[in-house]
């Protein structure tokens, strides 16, 4: 089981990062393309706008993948100085983003149907935008993915600490 889950986090990771990859390239091309021809041609397209706007999005949410994978974010220090505190304290933080992450995934389900029971779409490109609003959900299943590992991990250390302790 072990072996299997670390080769799914293996793949997680190639995946997310030839996302992120991808994203910040097509995204990057498509902005100096419509910079190039506004400058030279006196030309604008509004379709590349909308699609580096909706390209953007997804690398913008990919990176907080990344962030959440690697454990990166924002963190609070300085409350517990001692050991146990700060295992504590981390765990407890791990465990309410995951509730967030949950609910955010939720509620993410729920955009997503919306959009595709109104049929919705986006103005210049005509693309359904469920394709848009399904970032939410992919980036919050892998946001969620990544921290619940973070929280197991968390789970090991503090069960160390008292072990080491005891011993």
């Amino acid at each position: 089981m072990k072996e299997f889950i670390t080769k799914t986090i293996k793949y997680l990771h190639i995946a997310e990062d030839a996302g992120r990859i991808f994203t910040i390239v097509t995204m990057t091309a498509l902005v100096f393309i419509q910079v190039v021809a506004r400058i030279f041609f006196k030309w604008s397209s509004p379709a590349m706008e909308e699609a580096a706007r909706f390209i953007m999005i997804w690398s913008i949410f990919i990176g907080a993948v990344v962030s959440t994978r690697e454990d990166s974010h924002i963190k609070m220090g300085g409350i517990f100085k001692r050991e146990p505190g700060v295992l504590w304290f981390e765990l407890l933080s791990k465990l309410v983003c995951f509730g967030f992450l949950c609910v955010f995934v939720y509620w993410s389900y729920e955009f997503v149907a919306h959009s595709l029971r109104r049929n919705m779409s986006s103005i210049v490109l005509g693309v359904p935008l469920a394709v848009v609003h399904s970032t939410f959900l992919v980036t919050g299943v892998l946001m969620a993915i990544h921290t619940l590992y973070h929280l197991f991990d968390s789970i090991g250390q503090v069960a160390r600490y008292y072990k080491g302790a005891r011993s």
